[in-house]
Parts: C-alpha cells; structure tokens; sequence
C-alpha cells in the first residue's frame, strides 16, 4: 500500500507591485494544513490550482528534482501583481482510517 503524507502549506513571501498591495487573503508564515477539508477551504481556489502537482507529488511521497530538500516544493499563486509564494512541505504520513 502506497503511503499517503501531510501536507503544510505555508506563506513563504508576499510580492506585489510597488503601485499595488499585497495579497489581503495571506498573512506571511500562516500556515494551512492541506490534508483537512476545513483548511484546505481556506486557500483561494487560484493558487490551490497552482499548488496541486506539486503537492501531489509530496503527498505520495515523491521529489521534485530542483528543489534543494527532498520534502519542500516552492510555488506561486497565479496573479502577476500580487504574488504570494507558499512553501509546500511534507509533514509525517497521513493515517487514514
């Protein structure tokens, strides 16, 4: 049987233009934890989207070979003028009942 792993998504950076705010959803070093419903709701659909691959790799516990630790993924939401940038990690193995 395949093992399932947590996922902690985390604000890692907030960019925008210096004509712009930044994201108002996000607060830097909040951290969600992507293998409860209640949670993962609260991640706006965009960069949930964006997340996806990456955490679907991490979560079967496979790598991405350019990320320096083999448990993190970098990645950043779609919108060009309020980037936020989450780091992905994986967080022990998920016990499903």
């Amino acid at each position: 049987m395949t093992k399932e792993y947590r996922i902690i998504a985390r604000v890692h950076e907030l960019r925008h233009k210096p004509d712009k705010n930044p994201c108002r959803l996000y607060k830097l070093g909040e951290e969600f934890d992507l293998s409860k419903p209640e949670e993962k709701e609260k991640v706006c659909r965009w960069a949930y989207n964006s997340m996806y691959p990456f955490i679907a790799v991490l979560e079967y516990g496979g790598t991405l070979p350019w990320e320096p630790h083999p448990d993190r993924a970098y990645v950043a939401c779609p919108d060009p003028h309020n980037v936020v940038v989450f780091e992905l990690r994986r967080a022990g193995e998920l016990k499903r009942d």
